[in-house]
């Protein structure tokens, strides 16, 4: 059954699909079904389609199709008299549609045949002349030589780990998928009163009179930043403990520019941390980067821009930041604060910018490509073809070897350098808004967690879990009841955090899809998210420019 358009559970409410467990720690199992024996009370359960009656559909399709002399030759030469189909009962498609479950058929018998007596079978696509000119014996042939070649390519192309590990990392790594629940019909609800967070649970930060553009904890202390496009960006000192806030005023640090004007060019539009969280970067609506201390202090001011700053970003190492504006991507080097290289884009705006790893990123614009360079080489390294639209944003998982991008045509498209073409197609019934890596399994500081998800949300309300090594759907997450517009994980991506038009912010169990805590009484849209280092808090910033600091220790 196809989801309700207005549904809007947890999937804890709904059974479980797949009886394959999550990865370790694994909680308890579902149960795996009874298998059902179905009995027939004939020995010849389908009968036999005649001659005459084939003759007539082949007929009925001429005549569909317009083929009227064909039809006039075949209804003569087939001597087609009286034979009882009646075309309203089959429809113009009655003959395609009977073939094309032949087919289907045919291709899970061949599969069956192909798999493991104990084992989950995994379906393969045959092209249909495939099945129409091989018998089930050779089709199943085919189908056992296809898996064996897709083992051998994920043999050779090791997406838990970069190219400079893969040569280290000899051990093969064993991946448990388990399955998510179907979607069932219900009506528009929130979640049990008892995960709601509590009134004292939330802290606000109020004082912007325009929308929170940006927000984001230090990597390492209890310092959160906040930009808005009211020309104010602060420092706040946050400790873990709201409820001391509540009797003292949060410490706070302004970060001044001394040109400021107090208009809307003032105000930030991006901005994050260096990986040691000494360092921020802002960025501003009138093209200016600013470089402050943790104390607040301004330390550099990066004036190449001639637009909008909508990306800024550090490699992990710290020596590169990269700022993206209008058609233009910058890379500074960090040691000197000059610029080490620049990509224009021509007349094409730049829509998306992520870095792979210290030395290496990559960019999508409105040109319907995908760009990935070296810093340092003015050619792009590698370019991804296949948007008939534009990609509207990018993202690398943890180690650099897959890169998501999404757009508005409901596809999540997976590629890896190794290939010209993409590796999987990734689907949701309306345009995907967002995409994240969980911080999880190798080149991240979860490495004893052996396995990286990729979660997506949609405008069809789902937040979607996927395993991105055989291109499988894990979960679906159903609990909002608008557009999904942020997704954030919690730093040891047990957990995930999801925000909506419905200006409801969720915390669900990444493995079971349970929804631990929710918050909604944001007066306005969500559309920033960010835990702090100790995943205890996570601050909400929306249009309305207040900034919700909402602690969700479990």
């Amino acid at each position: 059954m196809e989801p309700d358009s207005n549904c809007s559970v947890g999937t804890s409410e709904l059974p479980p699909k797949n009886p394959m467990p999550p990865p370790p720690p694994s909680p308890p199992g579902p149960q795996i079904p009874s298998a059902k024996l179905i009995s027939f009370p004939n020995v010849d359960v389908f009968g036999k389609l005649t001659t005459n009656q084939l003759n007539g559909l082949i007929f009925q399709y001429f005549q569909a199709k317009g083929f009227k002399h064909a039809a006039f030759a075949f209804e003569n030469e087939a001597k087609i008299e009286n034979i009882p189909i009646d075309e309203s009962t089959t429809g113009n498609g009655g003959l395609p549609s009977f073939v094309h479950k032949g087919l289907r058929y045919t291709q899970l018998e061949a599969n069956i045949h192909a798999s493991d007596a104990d084992s989950f079978v995994e379906c393969y696509r045959l092209e249909p002349l495939d099945i129409i000119t091989n018998s089930a014996h050779d089709i199943s042939k085919i189908i056992k030589n296809m898996k064996e070649n897709t083992m051998g390519k994920r043999k050779r192309i090791d997406y838990s780990v970069s190219n400079q590990e893969q040569e280290s990392n000899k051990q093969e790594r064993k991946i448990a998928v388990y399955g998510g629940p179907q979607l069932m019909a219900c009506t528009p609800g929130l979640p049990p009163v008892t995960h709601q967070v509590s009134d004292s649970d939330v802290f606000l930060l109020e004082g912007h009179s325009l929308e929170v553009s940006a927000c984001a904890w230090s990597p390492t202390d209890p310092l959160l930043a906040v930009g808005s496009s009211d020309s104010i960006a602060t420092i706040w000192k946050i400790s873990n403990d709201l409820s001391t806030i509540y009797y003292s005023n949060p410490d706070v640090r302004y970060l001044i520019r001394p040109d400021a004007k107090n208009n809307a060019l003032d105000g930030v539009s991006a901005l994050a941390w260096n990986g040691e969280g000494e360092l921020l970067a802002t960025g501003s609506f009138d093209g200016l980067t600013s470089i402050w201390s943790k104390n607040g202090e301004l330390l550099e001011r990066l004036e190449d821009h001639r637009a909008v700053i909508f990306f800024i970003g550090w490699n992990s190492k710290g020596d590169f930041l990269l700022t993206g504006y209008d058609n233009r991507i910058v890379v500074w080097d960090t040691r000197t604060w000059k610029y080490k290289q620049e990509v224009a884009f021509h007349s094409e705006q730049l829509l998306g910018v992520a870095w792979r790893n210290n030395t290496s990123f990559a960019a999508c614009s409105r040109n319907n490509r995908i760009f990935v360079y070296n810093i340092g080489e003015p050619q792009p390294v590698k370019t991804f073809f296949g948007y008939q639209g534009e990609a509207c944003g990018i993202n690398w998982n943890p180690t650099g070897s897959l890169l998501a991008s999404y757009s508005h045509d409901m596809a999540i498209k997976i590629w890896t350098l190794e290939q010209d073409q993409r590796i999987h197609d990734l689907m949701h019934n309306e345009s995907v808004n967002i995409v994240r890596w969980s911080p999880t399994g190798p080149g991240t500081n979860n490495p004893n967690k052996p396995y990286c998800y990729l979660v997506s949300g949609s405008k069809d309300r789902t937040v979607r879990v996927w395993d991105c090594f055989y291109g499988q759907l894990l979960f679906c997450f159903n609990g909002h009841r608008a557009s999904i517009v942020e997704l954030a994980f919690r730093l040891d991506g047990e957990y995930l955090a999801s925000a909506s038009a419905d200006k409801c912010l969720l915390i669900w169990n990444i493995r079971d899809g349970k929804i631990m805590k929710s918050h909604n009484s944001c007066d306005t849209s969500i559309y920033n998210l960010s835990w702090n280092k100790e995943g205890k808090l996570i601050t909400a910033g929306n249009d309305g420019g207040t900034l919700c600091v909402v602690d969700v220790s479990f």
